[in-house]
């Protein structure tokens, strides 16, 4: 199962042509029953809609996606531990709703595809997150 980062999406959205975009469609057209989304990146693709009817676009798409819900109890705790993970290896995420995704995709076995380098680093410092870079 692939969870899909904003920063794949937006490269597949705004049709770029780019690696990220020619993956993120091929992952769509050949296996989108594989396709995940959570919550925090629902929020940053619908706050970075540019009118009300590109919002209403991107709502359809996310809401026709399997979610995969933060768990409260433990998704907060082990995004501030992967946070102090990074740091103790003298590196820095500056942001900790990445922290908060990638602690998503460890709990749930998916795959994180980015073009954040951001998830590359959280990979070195955690074994566990599988990651498809397409930065």
């Amino acid at each position: 199962m692939d969870l899909i980062d904003s920063s794949a999406w937006i490269e597949y959205l705004r049709a770029t042509g780019s690696p990220a975009h020619q993956a993120v469609r091929d992952t769509l057209r050949e296996r989108p029953y594989d396709v995940v989304t959570t919550e925090p990146v629902v929020m940053e693709l619908l706050a970075g809609a540019a009118n009300a009817t590109v919002l209403g676009q991107l709502d359809k798409l996310t809401s026709g996606l399997r979610l995969l819900a933060v768990d409260g109890a433990s998704d907060f705790r082990d995004a501030a531990l992967a946070y102090r993970a990074v740091r103790a290896r003298g590196r820095t995420v500056p942001r900790l709703l990445d922290c908060l995704i990638a602690a998503v995709a460890v709990r749930t076995e998916a795959r994180l595809v980015h073009r954040d380098r951001d998830f590359d680093i959280l990979a070195e410092a955690l074994p566990q997150l599988s990651v498809r870079s397409l930065v």
